[in-house]
């Protein structure tokens, strides 16, 4: 690759949509190429999956860290390029508590069918602690509910980690271990709050939006009847206004939110009848 080595290559689809997805700078880039073409050691813009693991990030490699690459569909299944690399190390660094386990659950539910059993369950839970489960994770698997079929779902996944958080550790270990070879846990979390922050704004923009076009959408209609029934008649007789809400309809989402609070209401206040029948029949 030459002296050109010495700066990151140009961009990929992975690297750019990376970039996009959380909103990454250039010099964020450059921080993970410094890491990556460290462990180029022959310059052809490849780095052993096991490499990845035991001299970048100094954890045991395991079958469910590989989960990592099908996560993110690499296209081999023991090296990786610089795309690659920038889409597993984003992806992971950038996962909350809630992607982490869902992450878990995608690589212990082999044939992705929404469920894990009790044998896939201690199998992956035992290469996640490198063959050595400690006395807590053995009395967590030992003591955990299972359904009649012996099935485990992701809700009851969620449960489990509440309850017994050592049997995930290692998944979070390695979320560590990766942010800080690559720029450090500090880093890593600014990036996340502004993120965070990012979609919030956006979030708020969307809502200040739809909240606009629904405010205009509702005047657009009283000025029709208003204009149709007359100035008079639209104030001192606005129980007639209900017919001409017919002939000018709101748009179809504005109706249908309509709809859906008349229905919430209706059954609010049916809930509110049983609860005072029950109260009296006490």
């Amino acid at each position: 690759m030459g002296l050109g080595y010495s700066v990151p290559p140009t961009a990929d689809d992975r690297i750019v949509k990376a970039m996009q997805t959380f909103n990454l700078k250039v010099k964020d880039v450059a921080v993970m190429w410094a890491m990556f073409k460290k462990h180029d050691k022959t310059r052809g813009g490849i780095i052993g999956i096991s490499s990845f693991y035991s001299d970048i990030l100094f954890v045991p490699r395991t079958i469910f860290c590989d989960g990592l690459f099908d996560l993110i569909e690499a296209a081999d299944s023991e090296a990786i390029d610089f795309g690659e690399f920038v889409a597993a190390v984003t992806t992971y660094c950038f996962f909350e508590i809630p992607e982490v386990l869902k992450f878990c659950f995608f690589v212990f539910d082999r044939d992705k069918k929404g469920f894990i059993t009790q044998e896939e369950m201690r199998l992956f839970v035992d290469a996640m602690h490198g063959n050595e489960m400690s006395t807590n994770v053995e009395f967590a698997l030992d003591n955990l509910k299972y359904r009649k079929d012996g099935k485990f779902d992701f809700e009851e996944f969620k449960v489990m980690h509440h309850l017994y958080p050592s049997v995930l550790f290692p998944a979070f270990r390695l979320q560590n271990a990766m942010m800080m070879a690559m720029g450090g846990e500090r880093f890593w979390e600014n990036k996340k709050l502004a993120l965070s922050m990012q979609k919030e704004d956006e979030r708020k923009k969307e809502a200040n939006r739809e909240a606009r076009e629904r405010a205009e959408a509702y005047k657009y209609r009283e000025d029709q009847v208003r204009r149709h029934m007359g100035g008079i008649k639209y104030y001192l007789i606005p129980k007639n206004r209900a017919k001409y809400y017919e002939v000018y309809p709101l748009p179809k989402k504005y109706r249908l939110l309509e709809e859906q609070a008349k229905a919430d209401a209706k059954r609010e206040k049916q809930l509110a009848e049983m609860r005072k029948k029950q109260k009296a029949a006490q």
